[in-house]
């Protein structure tokens, strides 16, 4: 159906008694609107938009004498009208400005309690009639609203708002919006340190239809939508005619990818084990894990990846607990299983901290650790002076040694990605409001070119549909053109935007890991060292407990304190247990007997370790027994073996002395008990 007369119609008005008085209470709409289709993705003139969906009476009683409408209004003309409009996506559309109204068909006037009924609707956008223009690109709102007889008389009684977003080929003035995905395959831990898992819940994320799955899916199938290139004559037939302007396109991703879960997903195909009374079971995500893994070698062959430290550690919260070393080894050991793993990838030096902020601290470890430009939340860098429109994404953050390359994500629409992932928001509008809102920043500046950087959450679950539309419709709308992270960070910053030191604002410090946990961290980090002191460098036997160490500083573990405080006592028990391997046979209060004034003290020790083992025993008594050499008698003892130590003691006096018997580690420090 054309608008060419629906510019005649109007809205029945309402009846008396239809609007609540001055004061009164509303109630919630009786029926709930949901579009399923608008299309196309990007309306040319004279091409035919479809709008369909759904309207359900959620309430008990009957609503009678539906009528539906949609309205389209004018050309919006601000952002902060855009917002206001977005942020109620069922909320009235009677009151668009400059609206042009059409009644739907509908197949029943009269919806019963609980009864669902669908809808299409088809309008030629004719620009002469609806007032489009050709000359330029502009966002639209576009609302349905549904109308019927309830108590309160003809009322309206449902609708949903989105937008439409017009960028007609014919304009010559508009420059594409540079656009940059960062795309996060990041988890939470799922082990200690040894091969018995403590969940199984990674292994659903990389089956089929799976939120890990899904991610690696969406962005395999973005990378590859371009049409394939015309044939040439004599190659195969008549060359195809010139290929549109608004062909798909490509969409590549930058990948931010913790190495912790390349590392789980690896052990994954192997076979594992899972925690389980009255004994371990097999883990069932093998086969999967393999399929994973190897779809994400083939889309990251070739590609840009940024290694996140092993574990993707709470970076300013570890720094300014003193945990920096910690952080180093991370983002050594991430990097160089990120390239084993994915040997094909090419791996940026780019450091991502949690949620894009940090403190200045934070910045000189990343930097040390081999971290050589920065991505950032925009919060972090606010401008000195808001300007008109939105700033491009590369920008430097100025430290006394030099500015530093940063690629700042857009706040507000990665928030929006975030938000349209959720189980209550319609997929449909969420990826219209993506769309309107990129043709809105492009219509502040349209002769600008700027690139802006996507970053959604790094563990959020998106749907496979809401995932893979993201992306796809970034190369399948005119006024977008794909970037990659990489090609903003070697553009040059604009000049024309002054920022403000770096921000870390409170709310990112309480969000933060507490510092308790942190304490917690770093006792077992001291009582690890003490074991790995003992033990040959880069011992096997030890590095699950390392690798668990790092994992203990996961951001994964804000917000889940319960589960974080399981998971530090089952790492303790691991480590102690690993730890009493080398010990003091003798039981606490034995007695040992000797004759005359002298004689040998002798200490056996167990090492039922994988490795030999250094320590150091000390015997510690009073004055009235003298022990040569401060009492103390270093000893190696092999793997799996026990070895008996001879001290030597003078007694002073006869009698019963008090006499204990200490392990040290090589460095002096006290092992065991």
């Amino acid at each position: 159906m054309s608008l060419a007369a629906a510019a005649a119609f109007i809205l029945p008005p309402l009846a008396a008694g239809a609007l609540p008085a001055s004061g009164q209470a509303t109630t919630t709409p009786p029926v709930t609107v949901v579009l399923s289709t608008l299309r196309p993705l990007a309306p040319q003139p004279g091409d035919t938009l479809v709008v369909a969906g759904s309207i359900t009476n959620d309430s008990v009683a009957a609503v009678s004498d539906l009528a539906i409408q949609l309205r389209m209004s004018g050309a919006l003309g601000d952002r902060s009208t855009f917002d206001a409009f977005a942020a109620d996506p069922h909320g009235p559309v009677s009151g668009l400005p400059d609206s042009l109204t059409l009644p739907v068909p509908l197949g029943t006037p009269t919806l019963a309690g609980g009864h669902s009924e669908r809808f299409t609707v088809s309008v030629t956008l004719d620009p002469a009639i609806l007032g489009l223009p050709t000359s330029s690109w502009q966002v639209r709102e576009l609302g349905v609203s549904v109308t019927g007889l309830t108590s309160l008389g003809i009322a309206p009684v449902g609708s949903v708002r989105t937008f439409l977003p017009w960028a007609p080929h014919t304009a010559i003035g508009p420059v594409r919006l540079g656009l940059a995905w960062l795309w996060p395959l990041v988890d939470t831990p799922h082990r200690v340190s040894s091969a018995v898992w403590t969940n199984d819940t990674l292994a659903p994320q990389v089956a089929s239809g799976g939120r890990l799955f899904s991610l690696l899916t969406a962005a395999s199938s973005a990378a590859h939508q371009a049409p394939p290139p015309p044939p040439s004559p004599g190659h195969g037939g008549p060359r195809r005619h010139e290929t549109h302007r608004f062909d798909a396109r490509d969409v590549p991703v930058t990948w931010a990818i913790d190495p912790m879960l390349l590392d789980d997903v690896n052990v994954m195909r192997a076979g594992y084990q899972v925690a389980s009374r009255p004994k371990p079971v097999q883990g069932k995500g093998a086969n999967a894990a393999r399929i994973w893994l190897d779809a994400l070698r083939s889309a990251t062959d070739g590609n840009d990846v940024v290694s996140l430290p092993y574990g993707d550690p709470d970076v300013a919260a570890a720094v300014r607990n003193g945990l920096s070393t910690l952080v180093g080894v991370a983002a050594t050991a991430g990097r160089r299983l990120l390239t084993a793993l994915l040997p094909a990838a090419n791996t940026l030096d780019v450091g991502w901290p949690p949620d894009g902020v940090l403190d200045q601290r934070a910045v000189d470890a990343l930097f040390s650790d081999g971290a050589t430009s920065l991505v950032l939340s925009d919060a972090a860098l606010p401008p000195v002076v808001v300007p008109n429109e939105t700033p491009g994404a590369r920008s430097s953050l100025v430290t006394a040694a030099g500015d530093i390359p940063t690629a700042l994500s857009y706040s507000i629409l990665s928030t929006a990605v975030n938000e349209g992932a959720g189980e209550t928001v319609d997929p449909r509008l969420a990826l219209q409001r993506f769309l309107a809102e990129t043709l809105m920043i492009e219509a502040e500046a349209p002769s600008d070119r700027r690139s802006i950087l996507i970053a959604p959450a790094r563990r959020w679950d998106p749907s496979a549909t809401y995932a893979a539309g993201l992306l796809a419709d970034t190369g399948k709308v005119p006024w977008l053109e794909p970037r990659t992270l990489a090609q903003i960070l070697d553009s040059a910053p604009s000049a024309a935007i002054e920022r403000e030191p770096l921000a870390y604002p409170p709310t990112a410090r309480r969000a933060e890991l507490s510092a308790t946990h942190l304490e917690e961290v770093a006792h077992l980090q001291h009582s690890l060292s003490q074991l790995t002191n003992i033990l040959p460098p880069n011992d096997a036997e030890t590095q699950p407990l390392s690798a668990g160490l790092l994992r203990s500083l996961s951001s994964g573990w804000r917000g889940i304190g319960g589960q974080r405080h399981r998971w530090i006592g089952q790492y303790e028990q691991a480590l102690h247990a690993m730890t009493a391997g080398v010990h003091i046979v003798s039981a606490p209060y034995s007695t040992i007997t000797m004759t005359g004034q002298g004689g040998k003290v002798a200490v056996t020790i167990a090492n039922t370790l994988d490795a030999p083992a250094r320590v150091t025993v000390q015997l510690d008594a009073n004055q009235r027994l003298s022990l040569p050499h401060n009492g103390r008698v270093a000893v190696t003892v092999p793997a799996g073996q026990q070895t008996t130590v001879d001290g030597h003691a003078v007694a002073k006096t006869s009698g019963v002395f008090p006499l204990a018997a200490q392990l040290l580690t090589p460095n002096g420090q006290k092992y065991g008990a």
